[in-house]
């Protein structure tokens, strides 16, 4: 129970803990600030918030991954994994924190580590929609075509409608070279 919410003792009778301490507070409205900054793609100003917050209270994963979401998404990746891995020594399986620490890989061109991080997410949640291609476009990076395909026949039977998973698909039939040995192919 945190100290603010017991009820006053006696020999404490001069400190007021009904509310939360003025620290707590403010980082919980810098973390607010920083979210709807970043709803509203504006990443610069909610890295500015969200830094704030995170001197104040710096333990906040949820705060911790929308600042990883906000520097990846203005081109920060280096700083944006270290946010997304601290959240994941907690939460190992935040699918949100390996989504981005996945495309921050793939930003840096560390293609393996992002392929590594996309089958963790495919197989703890092999039913979550876009996995499946997130990792396609991977394998195809990689000139991985036949796990490529494959990944995508795993999205579009989940999700048949899903349009750049049949594009991609199509891509792969029509151009991706046709001899195993030579192109990369793995099974």
């Amino acid at each position: 129970m945190f100290d603010w919410l017991k009820p006053k003792q006696k020999a404490d009778a001069t400190v007021d803990r009904s509310t939360p301490p003025a620290s707590s507070a403010r980082a919980d409205l810098l973390w607010r600030q920083g979210s709807r900054l970043l709803e509203k793609r504006k990443f610069e100003q909610a890295i500015v918030s969200m830094r704030l917050a995170m001197e104040l209270e710096p333990s906040r994963l949820d705060g911790r991954l929308n600042l990883g979401a906000a520097l990846y998404l203005s081109g920060q990746l280096e700083e944006a994994i270290t946010h997304l891995k601290y959240v994941l020594a907690f939460e190992p399986q935040n699918t949100m924190a390996m989504l981005n620490l996945s495309a921050c890989y793939d930003g840096l061109g560390k293609l393996d580590e992002s392929v590594e991080t996309l089958e963790k997410i495919v197989a703890d949640r092999p039913s979550w929609k876009d996995a499946h291609y997130n990792l396609a476009v991977a394998y195809y990076k990689q000139k991985k075509y036949q796990s490529a395909l494959e990944s995508l026949k795993a999205e579009l039977k989940l999700n048949p409608e899903h349009e750049a998973a049949r594009t991609l698909m199509h891509k792969i039939s029509l151009f991706a070279p046709q001899n195993p040995q030579k192109e990369n192919f793995h099974s």
